[in-house]
């Protein structure tokens, strides 16, 4: 069944208007600050962009001060070098954007690939390395263990040696098919609300981009033992709000996570797939809520 998501592109649009950008090694990064009291940086997932916050960033903004930006590569950040960024460059770039900003405390709200950014964080954090004291993480739908996570067969494609020239030449319906496969059975977009997602997947740096931002992927093979140890070492309060109907990471990543990382508390949304900013914002922002007691 599919669901119309009204005004997605121009939502998307309006959210961009109203941002910020800053440089970090030649690359223009966007930003978005909204809000007051409490920092919280809120980091998107793969192949979307800061926007998909819209609806969320709405609920939080009178509780809290949002830092949204797209990570290098995505969204209207723009790549001026052509390089391919890892989590380790995403996670610099958002030193230097707190640093900036002079912000010296914040909660986390991630997804996706911003999950494993937040890991990141949270080594730094664990370690004393980071720019800022975080307080607290909440993690969306990802591949925070690797083992667990099943990826689409068009993602191991743009992750292999033809990935350039797959990105280069993929169709918006092929692949928006899959974007909307992993959504939940009741959520997936309708063909013109596929149309207004490609466009935020495409953003300031085309479809090219596709190739280069993937490559995640294999940065969480290489730093499983970093990544998925911070979290079962940190003190933090650390929750999972995840789509059970997600077949990358959905039910069967909580099982496993249950096991792994025992003080993480999940929350299980029935029948939501991987994206849950984009098909249950307003789930998503009351347990936000509830777990910061505001």
């Amino acid at each position: 069944m599919a669901k119309n998501y009204p005004n997605l592109w121009s939502k998307a649009q309006q959210w961009y208007s109203s941002g910020e950008t800053f440089d970090w090694q030649r690359n223009q990064i966007f930003y978005r600050r909204s809000g007051s009291g409490p920092p919280m940086l809120l980091i998107h997932g793969f192949p979307t962009a800061g926007c998909d916050w819209v609806d969320i960033a709405a609920e939080l903004e009178p509780h809290f001060s949002l830092i949204v930006p797209d990570l290098l590569d995505y969204g209207q950040s723009k790549n001026n070098t052509g390089k391919t960024y890892h989590i380790h460059d995403q996670a610099d770039m958002l030193e230097a954007l707190l640093e900036q900003l002079g912000i010296e405390r914040l909660h986390l709200l991630v997804h996706d690939v911003g999950d494993t950014v937040g890991q990141e964080i949270i080594a730094r954090h664990n370690e004393g390395s980071f720019c800022a004291t975080v307080e607290s993480c909440i993690l969306l739908n990802g591949g925070i263990l690797p083992a667990e996570h099943r990826p689409r067969a068009v993602q191991k494609q743009l992750l292999g040696p033809f990935g350039p020239l797959i990105a280069r030449f993929m169709s918006r319906k092929k692949f928006m098919r899959v974007v909307a496969s992993v959504f939940g059975p009741e959520t997936r977009p309708d063909e013109a609300s596929q149309a207004d997602l490609w466009k935020i997947c495409e953003g300031v740096n085309g479809r090219a981009a596709l190739s280069r931002k993937i490559q995640y992927m294999k940065d969480r093979w290489q730093h499983e033992k970093r990544w998925v140890g911070a979290l079962q070492q940190t003190n933090l309060r650390l929750l999972m709000i995840n789509g059970e109907a997600d077949p990358v990471s959905g039910g069967h990543a909580c099982d496993a996570i249950e096991k792994q990382i025992p003080a993480m508390e999940i929350i299980r949304l029935p029948g939501i797939g991987h994206f849950p900013p984009t098909e249950a914002p307003a789930d998503v922002s009351r347990h936000v809520l509830a777990f910061h007691e505001v």
